[in-house]
C-alpha cells in the first residue's frame, strides 16, 4: 500500500495528540521527549525486544504499546509520526499501523518530515557524515551545556549521566544528528554543520559510491546563508566537500592532523597513548584532554573545538567543556571490568569503524590479548562490503563473527555471516564464526578471563553478550 501525502512538514500543536510508530527508536525517542515538553500529547508503540531507550519513555511517562496493532491507533489521534524504517516515499514498508492510519484517513508524517519543521525554528546545528556522528554530537551538546549555551539536543544514543539520548533546553540552539540514509538530511534546515567522513554506505539506498558522495554535497547546500561547515581537512572527499562549500561561499573551517587545516591537531603519537592533545588555531597552541584515548576521540574533539570557535565560544572554555565528557552508550563503552578481564561495547558496524576502534583499544591496552567479536548489520552492506570488512580487524589477536543482524529494513540477503568469517580467515590467523547468540555467549564466556579484552561490535544486539 502506499500514499502519497501532500505534507512535506509537520509541526504538531500544544494540545494535539500523535501517535509514534517505532517510538523506542533512538531519534524517536528523543523526538517524544521534545514533543511532550512542548504541550504535545504523546503515545507510541514498538516491538516487545527491550532497549535502553524503555526506560526514558517509562520516564517520561509517555504511554506506548509493545506490539504494532491497527488497535493502537485510538479515534482522537490527530496525526501519525513514522520512523522512517516503516514509511519512505510514501510507500508502507511492512507496518500494521501505517496502513491503518492511511485506512482511517488519519494525517501521517515520517520523522524527517516532522524534524524539517523543527530544525527551521532553531539555530540548528547539525552533525553528518559516515562514522562519529552520534560521539560527536553528544560531546557538541555536552559541551554547549558547559559553554552555558543550553541547547536542545537529539543524539543518536543515551549520553552517560544524562541518562538520556535527548535533551530539551532553554536556547534556541538544537543540535542534531543528521543522518544520510534515503538522504533524510536534506529535509534540515541547518545553521551549521560538521561532516565527520565520507566512506560509502548504506548499499541498499545509496546503489553507488557517486549517489553517496553527492548526497553530502546537497546536504552542503542546505546551510543557510550566513551559516558555516566544519569539515575534516585530511580525507580526499571530505576535503573536496570543504572547497565545494567555498565555492558557495559557505564559511569553511577545516580541522584535522595536517598542518594546512585551520585547526591543526598536533599529534606526535602521544595522543594515542594518553589523553593530552594539543590544537594549533590562530596561531596559538591550546592544550587539553580527551575523555578517551584514541584517534578518534581527538578527531571529534577537534572537530567540537572548530564548531565552539565558529559559534564564537572561548577556546579554552571549549577544551574545558571537552575533557569532562562522559562518553554515550555503545561508543567506546567498558560495560563490564573485572580483575580478570573488560569488556567493552561499541556500535562500530561499517569496516572503517571496526578498524578505528580496535586501534584505539590497542592503544589503551597495548599489551593485553584483544578478543573482537563482531556482528554485521544488514545483508547489503556485508556483501558489498566483505572483503574491507574481512580485512578491519587487524588490531584484534581473535576474531569471532557472528550471524549477520537483520532489520526492519533487510529480513535476508545473499550472504552470511559465515561467508565473512571465512573470508576474514584469508586475513586473520585465529577467526571463529559463531552461528547464534549462544554460540556468541559461550565464545566470551571461554575467553573472560587471562586479563583478556572483549571488544563487542555491532549495530545490532550483540551487546546483550554482556
Amino acid at each position: 500500500m502506499t500514499t502519497h501525502s501532500k505534507f512535506t512538514t509537520y509541526n504538531p500543536e500544544p494540545g494535539s495528540k500523535v501517535h509514534l510508530v517505532g517510538i523506542k527508536g533512538v531519534a524517536m525517542t528523543a523526538l517524544a521527549q521534545i514533543l511532550q515538553s512542548r504541550g504535545v500529547r504523546v503515545t507510541g508503540s514498538d516491538g516487545p525486544d527491550k532497549f535502553f531507550t524503555d526506560k526514558i519513555l517509562r520516564k517520561l511517562k509517555i504511554t506506548y504499546k509493545q506490539k504494532f496493532s491497527a488497535d493502537n491507533l485510538k479515534k482522537d489521534i490527530d496525526a501519525v509520526i513514522s520512523s522512517a524504517a516503516y514509511l519512505h516515499n510514501g510507500k508502507v514498508l511492512n507496518n500494521v499501523e501505517v496502513e491503518a492510519a492511511i485506512k482511517k484517513k488519519i494525517p501521517i508524517y515520517t520523522y524527517p518530515e516532522v524534524m524539517s519543521a523543527l530544525t527551521a525554528q532553531y539555530r540548528t546545528l547539525a552533525v553528518a557524515g559516515s562514522h562519529g556522528k552520534s560521539t560527536t554530537s553528544g560531546l557538541l551538546a555536552w559541551v554547549l551545556v558547559k559553554c552555558g549555551v543550553d541547547p536542545t539536543a537529539i543524539i543518536g544514543s543515551r549520553v552517560n549521566k544524562w541518562n538520556t539520548n535527548g535533551r530539551v533546553g532553554k536556547s534556541q540552539t538544537l543540535v542534531i544528528e543528521a543522518d544520510e540514509y534515503r538522504e533524510a538530511f536534506l529535509k534540515y534546515a541547518v545553521s551549521g554543520a560538521i561532516v565527520t567522513s565520507i566512506d560509502y554506505d548504506h548499499p541498499d539506498y545509496f546503489k553507488t559510491r557517486k549517489s553517496y558522495i553527492l548526497a553530502f554535497r546537497k546536504f552542503v547546500e542546505r546551510i543557510a546563508l550566513g551559516g558555516f561547515l566544519v569539515v575534516f581537512g585530511d580525507d580526499q572527499e571530505t576535503k573536496k566537500l570543504g572547497v565545494y562549500a567555498r565555492l558557495k561561499d559557505i564559511r569553511t573551517i577545516s580541522y584535522g592532523f595536517d598542518e594546512k587545516n585551520d585547526v591543526v591537531l598536533i599529534d606526535k603519537g602521544v595522543s594515542r597513548q594518553t589523553n593530552m592533545f594539543t590544537i594549533m588555531f590562530n596561531g596559538q597552541k591550546y592544550s587539553g584532554k580527551i575523555p578517551f584515548v584514541g584517534k578518534q576521540y581527538v578527531l571529534n574533539s577537534g572537530a567540537v573545538f572548530a564548531m565552539c570557535v565558529a559559534l564564537g565560544v572561548n577556546p579554552k572554555v571549549a577544551l574545558s567543556g571537552i575533557s569532562t565528557f562522559p562518553g554515550i552508550a555503545r561508543r567506546f563503552e567498558t560495560v563490564k571490568k573485572t580483575k580478570d578481564y573488560v569488556i567493552i561495547d561499541d556500535y562500530a558496524h561499517h569496516p572503517t569503524a571496526i578498524n578505528i576502534t580496535l586501534e584505539g583499544i590497542r592503544a589503551m591496552y597495548p599489551k593485553r590479548h584483544i578478543v573482537a567479536v563482531f556482528q554485521p548489520h544488514m545483508f547489503s552492506r556485508t556483501e558489498v562490503l566483505l572483503e574491507p570488512f574481512a580485512k578491519s580487524f587487524n588490531f584484534a589477536d581473535e576474531v569471532g563473527i557472528m550471524e549477520i543482524y537483520p532489520s526492519a529494513r533487510e529480513k535476508t540477503g545473499p550472504v552470511k555471516g559465515r561467508d565473512l568469517a571465512a573470508r576474514a580467515k584469508f586475513y586473520h590467523r585465529r577467526v571463529t564464526y559463531l552461528p547464534d547468540m549462544e554460540s556468541g555467549k559461550q565464545y566470551v564466556k571461554q575467553h573472560a578471563k587471562d586479563n583478556n579484552v572483549i571488544v563487542l561490535m555491532g549495530a545490532g544486539n550483540v551487546n546483550e553478550l554482556a
